[in-house]
């Protein structure tokens, strides 16, 4: 009799997140918690792009008013970092103060982008999306 097949486990998928509102953060980081996820929270933009030389997140998820380097410059520095091949690169989801503010999330470079107040499962559905995973 054969031996049963080891679970293959999915390698966990880096969740990255920043934003000004400490609320907000809060259901994000809750609506974005699944047992494949590691989700950090960090508190500005430079934090995240000095993590993403080292870890390599696959999912960046920012709002576009953060600090002196909101997500607009943190979706563009990533981007530029990983056409050189400095970092791996990553997914980038913005979160919009106005929907006027499309146009800088395309000159940033982002993968997608909602407009605030935004849905905390519409975020993880946006996650789901770009990381492939199957949309619940």
């Amino acid at each position: 009799m054969a031996a049963p097949a080891p679970h293959q486990r999915r390698p966990l998928v880096l969740i990255v997140l920043a934003d000004k509102d400490p609320y907000d953060l809060l259901a994000l980081q809750a609506s974005l918690v699944a047992p494949d996820r590691e989700v950090l929270v960090l508190a500005d933009g430079d934090n995240i792009v000095t993590l993403a030389g080292s870890r390599s997140p696959d999912v960046v998820v920012v709002g576009s008013s953060l600090g002196h380097m909101g997500g607009f410059a943190v979706a563009r520095e990533l981007k530029m970092l990983s056409d050189t091949g400095a970092i791996r690169e990553p997914k980038v989801l913005i979160l919009l103060e106005r929907e006027a503010d499309a146009w800088l999330a395309d000159w940033s470079r982002a993968d997608a982008y909602l407009v605030q107040p935004v849905d905390p499962a519409d975020v993880d559905r946006a996650v789901r999306e770009l990381v492939a995973e199957p949309v619940a």
